[in-house]
């Protein structure tokens, strides 16, 4: 809803490495360590006041905004431990009293952080000071809010035995909440906190459902989501030798939610009156982008297996490609031919935008590929999930057994526009405009296809909702009613990349990665979207089987 801060205002999904840095992890995202300091507890600290005296100060100018500002919180969660709780609350205790807060060092501190990591990305529809001199009466009022009652800490965990001799917690009956909150599973599930501001934290798990049920920084911030800091474990042990990014967990399920709901309603429209999708099918859709972080537990299987998604008009980006350099070799060598059909010059592609906009065009060398041979292509790679991609596989593949929908392909390989950019030949063929990419998720890339590109393919393959422009000829040159378009990305993963005195890059060295879109033509006549089959048929009415009754 309007003002909500969801996912997109934590983590920028469709960046890539190629595309400007990222805006909302750069504004709220922080990580527990830096090189500088370690530990930025203190500093989670410092701007738990800080964003306290910028609320006392929008309020000062703005009487509207004092109601949104009637409780002031931060989170701390590192463990479910009722039993560490207490001696956490009495380290973030300790640290509060030793900060200074009154004398000109804690002043100091808190005037170097104002200017280097809230003026820099103030709301400027909101009131913000120009200087910290400005805000500087303001931050005594916060520090007398935040410690009134004898103590800036309170500990909410399910522990109705231990005496923490403390304030009562009650957003509701108290006038003013401005604490900093301690403690675990009852914090992170079924309460409610208001007016949480700062969030430091530390929690490990390996369940999707339960990480999700933690993310309790999303929510309604109205006069303060600029100043919302998240401060997450960047690489938390997990086990002797492995760390895990929390940040990254996080934008996974967020990634799987978008997935699952997008899907929901694709598949909601009926056909001959009756549902895709049933209740006992839902679970194969739920996708899972981070191979440590299953979706929930796995001590059961539904019975059934998802074997076809088919997406007309729609952009499709596998990310799971090998690592193994047999395999990216195998790979190069598959999609070789291909590169010679591309043409020597390349074409000006624009991009659809907004009545009285900008356009963005790009450059791109292209070529045609009939179905039957970009299906060889398909069929003869090699994956790291290799089901992240054979449902849509099947797609194409019974597109072409109807002998219908697909006539050919538009194959586009954009040429890349970053100050770095580098050209390379593989295989012999002519120098290849090379993307650089990361991993983001263990084997899992993360963003490949960049937005101006997906927007050019979507129009050649005249997808619903994407319409044309005047000027927008040269791309429309290129569509046919039964073509669709695959974007070719020959990726690097490491700059500079590994590029021999001849100009050629070794094959192992490259993802030839790709997304495509099938035209609207390619739809099934019956009008499905999504096939089905039970895992088990001799139980074709059971949901959930046991794990081994239908096999693994």
């Amino acid at each position: 809803p309007t003002g909500y801060m969801g996912v997109q205002d934590f983590h920028d999904l469709d960046r890539t490495d190629e595309s400007a840095a990222g805006s909302a992890e750069r504004t709220h995202v922080r990580g527990i360590y830096d090189d500088a300091h370690g530990d930025r507890l203190a500093e989670a600290l410092d701007a738990f006041i800080l964003t306290g005296a910028l609320k006392l100060y929008r309020a000062s100018h703005d009487p509207s905004l004092e109601s949104h500002f009637r409780h002031h919180t931060m989170l701390v969660h590192e463990s479910v431990r009722m039993a560490e709780h207490a001696d956490l609350a009495l380290r973030i205790s300790s640290m509060w009293h030793q900060a200074g807060y009154t004398g000109q060092e804690g002043h100091a501190r808190l005037a170097a952080l104002f200017t280097s990591d809230f003026r820099p990305f103030a709301d400027d529809g909101l009131p913000t000071p120009a200087s910290y001199e400005e805000l500087r009466p303001h931050v005594a009022r916060a520090r007398q809010l935040i410690n009134s009652g004898g103590t800036p800490v309170l500990v909410v965990n399910g522990d109705t035995e231990r005496d923490y001799d403390q304030p009562e917690l009650d957003f509701d009956r108290t006038p003013n909440v401005w604490k900093i909150l301690v403690g675990g599973t009852k914090l992170s599930r079924g309460f409610t906190v208001e007016g949480l501001t700062v969030t430091y934290y530390r929690r490990r798990t390996q369940q999707a459902d339960t990480l999700m049920q933690m993310g309790r920084w999303f929510g309604f911030r109205p006069g303060y989501r600029d100043l919302v800091r998240l401060y997450i474990g960047r690489a938390e042990p997990a086990g002797r030798t492995r760390t895990v990014d929390l940040y990254e967990a996080f934008e996974a399920i967020c990634r799987d939610e978008e997935t699952f709901r997008a899907q929901l309603t694709r598949y909601a429209t009926l056909v001959d009156g009756k549902p895709q999708v049933t209740p006992a099918q839902i679970p194969p859709l739920v996708s899972q982008h981070l191979s440590w972080l299953k979706p929930s537990a796995r001590n059961k299987m539904f019975n059934a297996e998802l074997v076809e998604i088919r997406s007309p008009g729609e952009w499709v980006e596998p990310t799971a490609y090998p690592t193994a350099p047999a395999d990216l070799r195998h790979n190069a060598e598959v999609w070789r031919p291909v590169l010679d059909l591309l043409g020597a010059d390349s074409v000006t592609l624009p991009r659809d935008v907004p009545a009285g906009g900008l356009g963005d065009s790009f450059e791109a060398e292209i070529g045609i590929l009939d179905h039957e041979a970009l299906l060889k292509v398909l069929c003869d790679l090699r994956w790291s999930v290799p089901s992240q991609f054979s449902p849509h596989l099947e797609s194409l593949l019974s597109a072409g057994e109807r002998g219908e929908g697909i006539d050919d392909w538009l194959v586009v390989l954009p040429r890349q526009t970053s100050s770095r950019r580098v050209e390379a030949s593989l295989l012999g063929s002519r120098p290849l405009s090379l993307a650089h990419r990361a991993r983001r998720r263990g084997d899992l890339f993360g963003a490949i296809g960049e937005p101006k590109h997906r927007e050019a393919a979507l129009r050649i393959a005249r997808a619903s909702g994407v319409g044309g422009r005047a000027d927008d000829g040269n791309a429309e040159s290129w569509a046919r009613e039964r073509r669709g378009v695959v974007v070719l990305y020959p990726v690097v993963e490491e700059k500079p990349p590994s590029v021999s005195p001849a100009g050629a890059i070794a094959p192992e060295c490259l993802v030839m990665a790709f997304g495509l879109v099938a035209p609207r033509s390619s739809a099934a006549p019956e009008g499905n979207l999504v096939r089905f089959r039970t895992v088990d048929s001799t139980r074709m009415n059971s949901v959930i089987i046991d794990r081994g009754a239908g096999g693994s």
